[in-house]
Parts: structure tokens; C-alpha cells; sequence
């Protein structure tokens, strides 16, 4: 069964073939670095990196492009040609700061962050400033072409809207749909309200470019070309980015452009009529949006404290790995209702995972060379593996991916493997694995403590300042050996209060673990 995809643009649901047979090309636009990135700007990340993964899965080679806004982004994004100040310049009034120190800070915590939540490394992630050659020359290519215009004595360019017959088919909106709802004050320089700007000419912006300096082209690899000399010395529009960095690192036709929802209209609606229009090509193949995320059933809101990062995900007690697994499960097309109990309900199922991964690992280190599974253990693969790969092949069906893996870690257990089986339902376990994310590998923070470790004297003979004191301590597994031993000692002296209290402690620590007949699995975060 081929992938099958929403395609945005045809609305309707496709199989997708890639252009080139064996390697898949994607897009998708990355953060706007003027602020941290939150859990709304993840949702739409984790849902390009979940695609990636899972034609990785399926054994494609993938190609990957994420930009990166550093200019051009205005603060009125929301409308057909963006006003109000640059989202960046902002920001760097507000700290006092260069506006390139206020880019590269908020794009090292995009980096950090994106790494904490396991988003693979895309392939090219591009800076607008770093492009915008790129970006004259397309410009050229649409004056050149009849699809922008520059106003007199104005030295700004704007696309022409009426130029593009196709304009609107993304988002459903037509031109006489644009001109009604465009309740802004008139541009008389435009010829129609809705024209965009491909290049803006604003004296106070602090970050300018001039196109016919030779600064400006020393680097550009590409030759220098002839630019209008009507152009004025300013900044490119946001739309403009993308189309000319596509271009760069993918070619002028590419398989997959991805991203959010509000990212439909009216910045893809515009980065197709430049793209197409430049070089009358089909530009992106398929087009995915995922849906918006709300908090408590309200949008995201830095009034009312929802506008949550990593970070504030981190002060509730939980772990990014606990925040991907809760977003990534939920079907990229609907709409998802951030809650803390959800984490709660993540957490467990993580652990859940973990933990099976943890007993398989153990008992496949004792497997000789080689070793062969039974035949029900294979028959139990083969079946986990069609039923996992028929789920994803269903535009992302995660729901049911996740439901054919649960199902399969409850049959390892009830299988109660040997070590040669151990080492075949562990490779399945880390292959399902590299679709989600959610699973650590490194033994070292990984492991069991055993019954025996569990039932020492000195367990039973810590004071309460003495436990007081290991809640201070920075976790680590002899503080981990110790607050287990107390539990254990804890339950089985009957006194719950203390048994719970460790309990939550290693859980809001990021703790993971699992009481087994064999002692305490556990995980360190």
C-alpha cells in the first residue's frame, strides 16, 4: 500500500510518489527567531519530523529543508501584504540589542530546545539574511515576467495578484474575496489592495540591503545579474524567503512543503504565485498543514500564561521526550487540546515503552551470535510490522500505529522471551522507535534495581532529614538506589505516605520506572 497524504491544495486525500524514485524532498518553515519558540510552533515541527521519520522508516532517503526568519517578517502577518514593524527590529528595540545578536540567541534556543524534543537535524536550515541574492533574483525573474510591478519613485516591489489566474486555489480565497475583506488603509501605490510586497523600502529599519552594491553580491555564487535600477535600498517581504530558499537547496520543483495551518494563507498562497510564477515550474508536489494547538480547550495566550516553551513544560515536572510523545500521537489534521493531565497519560506510556525496552535489552546482552528467533516470535514481528506500517501509510494514522505497538510490547511480556528472541523483538521495538522518538538507548542511564539492592538495612534506617536531603540532591543513580530502597521498605513496612512521596519525587524529577518482580526498572532523564 502506498503513502497516502491530505494534499492541502487538491483537498483531498493522495498517494504520494515521489519525483525521484528512493528520495523524498521536503520543506518547511522554521521559526521566526525575534522569540522562544512554543509548544504551538513544536506541534507543527514534531509533525514535519514525524513525516521525515517515517519515510526513513520506510527506507527513502530524505532531504530536508527548514529556514530560518531573521528579517522581513512583519507584525500584521495575517493579512495578504504584511504590515507594522519588522517582528525582529521589535525585539532588538525592546532588549536593546543589535537585531543580528537577537537572531542568533533565539536561534541557538530554537536549536537546543528542538534537539531536548528529539527533532532530527534537517539537512539545510538557511537564514533569510544569508539569501537575499537569492531573493533579488527572483524578484527580477517576476518583473521580468509581467508578475510584479514597482510603484513610482517608491523603489518597493509588489507582486501582481491578477497576474496569477491559480492565485487562491491553497486556501479557497478568491480575488474579489481578498478585495472585500481587505479592511486596511489604501495603498494607492498598489494596484490592487491585496498585492504583496516582494521588497520593502523603510529608512528606520535597522537591518537594509542595497541591490546594485557590490558588497551585497561579493558572495553570491550564482553571477551577478541585472537588477532593475528602480529598486530602492531596503529588506525582501516575508513570502519572498521561501521561494528563493527553496529553490536554492531543493531545486525549482520539490516533493512536500510543509507546516501550519495558519501558514496556508496567506504566506504558502503567496511563496506558490512567486514560485510559480518565477520559474513556471510546479514548485511543491504535495502540500500538509497540521492544525492548531489550544490549551485548555483556549488558544495560546501570553495574557492568561498559556504561551507555553519547553521550558515551562520542564517547571510542571515533565520532560520534553513526555511533551513529543503527547503531540505526536494526536493525528497532525485535528485539532489538539494541550492539558497537563495529557503529560500525565504521555508520561505513563512512555515509561510503559521504556520499560519494555529496558527488559529486552537486558535479556538480549546474554544472546549468542547470531541467534535465530522462534518462529512465533517472527510470526508476532511480521504481524506487529504490517500492522504499525498499514497505520502510518494512512496519512500519519498514529492512533492506530501506537494501538499495534501497545499491543505488541503486551504480547513481549506475555511471550516472556528468551535472549535470542529478546534480540529480534528489540530491533522491531527500536525500528517502530525510530517513527516516534520517545525511546532511550543509552544504558547507561538505564537499568534494573534488583530485589536483592532493595531490601538492605540501611534503608530502613534513614531519618526523615536524611530523606529530606536526597530530595535535594541532583538525580543520579545512587540517589535513585536510594530513594528506592527507602520505598521499598516504605511499602513494605506499610507507611504509603512515605512510599508516595519518593513516588512523585522521582516522577516530577523525570524519573521513570516500573515496580517488576525483579526489582525497579528505571530510567534516568
Amino acid at each position: 500500500m502506498p503513502f497516502t497524504l491530505y494534499d492541502t491544495r487538491k483537498k483531498s486525500l493522495v498517494p504520494f510518489e515521489p519525483r525521484r524514485e528512493g528520495v523524498v524532498t521536503i520543506y518547511n518553515c522554521g521559526p521566526t527567531v525575534y522569540s522562544t519558540s512554543h509548544i504551538g510552533n513544536f506541534r507543527t515541527f514534531l509533525f514535519t519530523d514525524l513525516l521525515r521519520r517515517y519515510f526513513e522508516w520506510r527506507g527513502l532517503e530524505v532531504r530536508q529543508v527548514m529556514n530560518i526568519t531573521d528579517v522581513g517578517h512583519l507584525t500584521e502577518d495575517q493579512r495578504t501584504d504584511a504590515t507594522g514593524e519588522d517582528k525582529l527590529q521589535k525585539k532588538a528595540r525592546d532588549l536593546g540589542w543589535d537585531p543580528y545578536r537577537v537572531a542568533r540567541f533565539y536561534e541557538e534556543q530554537f536549536h537546543t530546545d528542538r534537539k531536548a524534543i528529539n527533532i532530527q537535524d534537517a539537512h539545510h536550515y538557511p537564514r533569510a539574511t544569508d539569501h537575499v541574492c537569492d531573493m533579488l533574483v527572483q524578484i527580477q525573474q517576476l518583473l521580468d515576467r509581467g508578475h510584479a510591478y514597482i510603484p513610482e519613485g517608491t523603489g518597493e516591489v509588489y507582486y501582481d495578484i491578477s497576474s496569477f489566474p491559480s492565485y487562491g486555489r491553497l486556501s479557497g480565497k478568491t480575488v474579489e474575496d481578498l478585495r472585500a475583506g481587505a479592511r486596511v488603509e489604501i495603498n494607492e501605490d498598489k494596484r490592487h489592495p491585496a498585492d504583496f510586497a516582494l521588497w520593502k523600502v523603510d529608512p528606520n529599519h535597522l537591518m537594509q540591503w542595497d541591490p546594485h552594491s557590490d558588497q551585497v553580491w561579493s558572495q553570491y555564487d550564482g553571477g551577478r545579474p541585472l537588477i532593475d535600477s528602480r529598486i530602492g535600498k531596503g529588506f525582501p517581504g516575508w513570502h519572498i524567503e521561501c521561494s528563493a530558499m527553496s529553490a536554492r537547496y531543493l531545486g525549482n520543483e520539490f516533493d512536500l512543503h510543509t507546516g501550519g495551518e495558519d501558514n496556508i494563507f496567506p504566506h504558502h498562497e503567496c511563496e506558490i504565485a512567486q514560485a510559480e510564477g518565477a520559474t513556471r515550474c510546479e514548485f511543491a508536489r504535495h502540500w500538509m498543514h497540521s492544525r492548531h494547538l489550544l490549551v485548555d480547550g483556549a488558544k495560546m495566550s501570553k495574557s492568561t500564561g498559556t504561551l507555553l516553551t519547553l521550558e515551562d513544560i520542564r517547571i510542571k515536572g515533565f520532560t520534553p521526550i513526555e511533551l513529543r510523545y503527547l503531540m505526536i500521537t494526536n493525528h497532525y489534521r485535528q485539532q489538539f487540546n494541550f492539558t497537563s493531565d495529557g503529560l500525565v497519560a504521555a508520561r505513563a506510556s512512555v515509561a510503559r515503552l521504556q520499560n519494555a525496552r529496558n527488559m529486552l535489552a537486558e535479556r538480549a546482552q546474554s544472546a549468542p551470535p547470531d541467534s535465530k528467533p522462534t518462529s512465533a516470535v517472527a510470526a508476532r514481528i511480521a504481524a506487529f510490522e504490517r500492522d504499525y506500517g498499514k497505520s502510518l501509510d494512512d496519512d500519519l494514522n498514529v492512533s492506530n500505529a501506537i494501538a499495534a505497538l501497545f499491543a505488541f510490547v503486551g504480547d513481549v511480556h506475555r511471550l516472556d522471551p528468551s535472549a535470542s528472541d529478546a534480540v529480534h523483538l528489540l530491533r522491531a521495538l527500536d525500528k517502530a522507535d525510530h517513527v516516534l522518538g520517545v525511546l532511550s538507548r543509552d544504558v547507561s542511564r538505564v537499568g534494573l534495581i534488583s530485589r536483592a539492592e532493595l531490601t538492605g538495612e540501611e534503608a530502613a534506617a534513614r531519618t526523615p532529614a536524611q530523606l529530606t536531603a536526597l530530595f535535594a540532591e541532583e538525580m543520579s543513580l545512587p540517589t535513585l538506589r536510594a530513594l528506592a530502597q527507602i520505598r521499598h521498605a516504605a511499602r513494605l513496612g506499610k507507611d504509603y505516605g512515605t512510599a508516595d512521596a519518593i513516588r512523585d519525587h522521582l516522577k516530577k524529577a523525570g524519573v521513570t520506572f516500573e515496580d517488576t518482580a525483579e526489582g525497579v526498572r528505571y530510567r534516568l532523564p
